[in-house]
């Protein structure tokens, strides 16, 4: 037998090599030869990639594991993320009424999603080939080792690199006609954010309006919320920005808007003094030793995290510790900063739009603390099926917390009243009010072009870290380009602006040059100036195509096993497989009465899921006069 780090001079009749995107494969020639391997399984979409550049024969991971298997790791990852709530360790988070684990759920998914991947899919390589040795590295090796006595490790030079969820930011800047985004860590952004809002705040103070009600608004976009921002000047009601991960002002354009509005800002360094950077030191260091006191914690976490007898804690934990080592001094900067915030300035409503970042959940905490109303927003579309409730869950998207819940039409009430766990009094009707301004406009024949709104594999699900998910949807996209080309149509593809979106921009080019490809840009002027939108996934862009009555093609890639949504149920003609694809697309363009009879189907779709179109912002602010 061989043991764990050891060589054997004795050669196996099975030795699978394991590879995933930290693996160094420049090294594969040489642990042929050191370790004898006649198998390689890759884990990850990358390494099957690099492996197919180099014509390395291997298989790949998901093929050992069953659609209904799939499900069930999705199931266990969501009953993982919630390990805060562990009564034996619960108290290890909490600082008051606020759950220090809850804060970093989301960041927690997203890398727990990817290892639990990759532990599932090793026991079932495991239990197809128990007699085999298991060559491997990293986070691989230590899974392995959870498996099996027969693995050895291959040494690597390279440092572990832990990268989280939000450890970078995405700039889009706008210059003159040309577009570019970058990246940015978290910690120079936070510096020149720091650097811009000295001016801001100076300039946008909130004023002390008698008898009008203060209204925070919490990590809001002040482009998507321009109307709302704007219609505030016929109300009796102060709007007042405040964003930790976003600035209110950021372009020449939030400026104005800014201007033009009652809006006053209040920016996190203005409230932060002497006194107060002294609380925040303090609280670190008491979030540092209770979690410190958590991570002893070692018999009852290697139980809670482990399946079957299986236990990876202490496979996870030095990437736990990492995590809150490197979110500490934020979490203790926000939560002390907003307690000041709260102190400082009278608070009559707050608006968010989602329940989970580490802002909202802040806010949301001092709110019940000071019984201040808090209103959840409907920020887009979101699968409205019973299959998706915990994913939603997941996503901050209901209303657990909030006071009220303002949702776009009569379908999300219906649908939020079905599922059975909101209160249907916290449910009104108000609309959006970013599409309050959204109308239709003639387009230029000579310069439309189709318009793919391209939503890549979906990272917080299982199903979109699948090998053969992202080949399809490679495959998928390839063959929507290639069709839209051959009917001579300009095609422009709209990449969702996430750092989480796979790059397709070399395949792309290969299928053509003439193809322009945009992570940036203003959606309702790309969707205006096109003849047919074409949708890869559930996203609200589909939504605002109907709005601006153009004709969308739905083709949903990858099942992620959620249901069908309405979005998706509602038009079968245009909701279609890869097969339907350019029949469906040559009859839009060919066939005017067909075209006319799905945007009349569109048309009335709207007209249920979106009301007050026009006069949302309006309804809204009428409504937080009287509550």
């Amino acid at each position: 037998m061989i043991g764990k780090n050891g060589k054997s001079n004795s050669i196996s009749k099975s030795a699978i090599l394991l590879i995933d995107s930290d693996s160094n494969l420049s090294k594969i020639k040489t642990t042929k030869r050191d370790f004898h391997w006649n198998k390689i399984i890759s884990f990850d979409y990358d390494s099957h990639k690099n492996l197919n550049l180099e014509n390395i024969e291997h298989e790949t991971s998901d093929e050992f594991i069953t659609q209904e298997e799939t499900n069930e790791i999705q199931n266990h990852l969501y009953t993982f993320s919630k390990w805060y709530d562990v009564k034996s360790i619960q108290k290890y988070f909490m600082v008051g009424d606020l759950n220090i684990g809850q804060l970093l759920q989301e960041q927690f998914i997203d890398y727990m999603i990817k290892f639990l991947k990759k532990f599932f899919e090793f026991k079932k390589i495991h239990e197809k080939f128990p007699n085999s040795t298991f060559i491997s590295s990293g986070i691989l090796y230590e899974i392995s080792a959870i498996f099996s006595s027969n693995v050895q490790k291959i040494d690597t030079d390279e440092e572990v690199n832990y990268d989280f969820v939000h450890d970078k930011v995405r700039i889009d800047l706008n210059l003159g006609k040309n577009k570019i985004n970058f990246s940015l860590s978290s910690s120079k952004y936070k510096k020149i954010k720091h650097f811009s809002e000295k001016f801001t705040q100076s300039l946008f103070e909130p004023k002390d309006t008698p008898n009008s009600r203060n209204v925070l608004l919490v990590e809001l976009s002040t482009e998507i919320y321009q109307n709302l921002l704007e219609e505030s000047t016929n109300h009796n009601v102060n709007l007042i920005q405040f964003g930790i991960r976003r600035p209110a002002i950021w372009s020449m354009n939030t400026f104005k808007i800014i201007k033009n509005s009652k809006c006053g800002i209040i920016t996190p360094d203005s409230l932060i003094d002497s006194k107060l950077k002294i609380k925040i030191q303090e609280q670190k260091n008491l979030i540092t030793n209770q979690i410190s006191d958590l991570y002893k914690q070692d018999e009852i976490l290697s139980k809670y995290f482990s399946y079957e007898g299986y236990s990876f804690w202490h496979t996870i934990k030095p990437i736990i510790q990492k995590l809150f080592e490197k979110r500490v001094e934020e979490i203790s900067r926000n939560i002390q900063t907003i307690k000041t915030l709260f102190q400082r300035i009278k608070i009559d409503t707050i608006m968010i739009s989602s329940e989970i970042g580490i802002t909202e959940q802040i806010v949301i905490s001092e709110s019940k603390k000071h019984g201040i109303k808090l209103i959840l927003l409907q920020h887009g579309i979101y699968y409205d099926t019973k299959e998706a409730v915990g994913t939603n869950l997941s996503k901050g998207l209901y209303p657990i917390k909030s006071d009220k819940f303002l949702v776009w039409g009569k379908i999300s009430e219906n649908n939020l009243k079905n599922i059975g766990i909101i209160e249907p009094t916290k449910l009104k009707i108000i609309g959006h009010p970013k599409y309050d301004s959204w109308k239709p406009t003639p387009i230029n024949k000579n310069s439309s072009y189709v318009l793919l709104t391209l939503t890549g594999p979906e990272h917080m699900l299982i199903q979109g870290h699948q090998i053969s998910n992202i080949i399809k949807f490679e495959n998928h996209v390839e063959q929507i380009c290639k069709a839209v080309i051959a009917m001579k149509k300009k095609l422009i593809i709209k990449i969702h602006p996430s750092f989480h979106v796979f790059d397709f921009s070399e395949m792309i080019k290969k299928i053509s040059s003439d193809i322009e490809v945009i992570s940036t840009g203003n959606i309702e002027e790309l969707i205006n100036s096109s003849d047919v939108v074409i949708a890869t996934n559930h996203t609200t862009a589909i939504l605002e195509s109907y709005l601006l009555q153009k004709p969308v093609i739905c083709l949903p890639i990858i099942d992620y096993n959620l249901g069908v949504p309405t979005l998706f149920g509602f038009n079968s003609e245009t909701n279609i497989s890869i097969e339907k694809f350019r029949m469906t697309f040559e009859k839009l363009i060919s066939d005017k009465n067909f075209k006319n009879k799905i945007i009349h189907s569109q048309n009335e779709f709207v007209e249920n899921y979106l009301i007050n179109h026009g006069n949302s912002s309006k309804k809204l602010l009428e409504y937080i006069e009287t509550i």
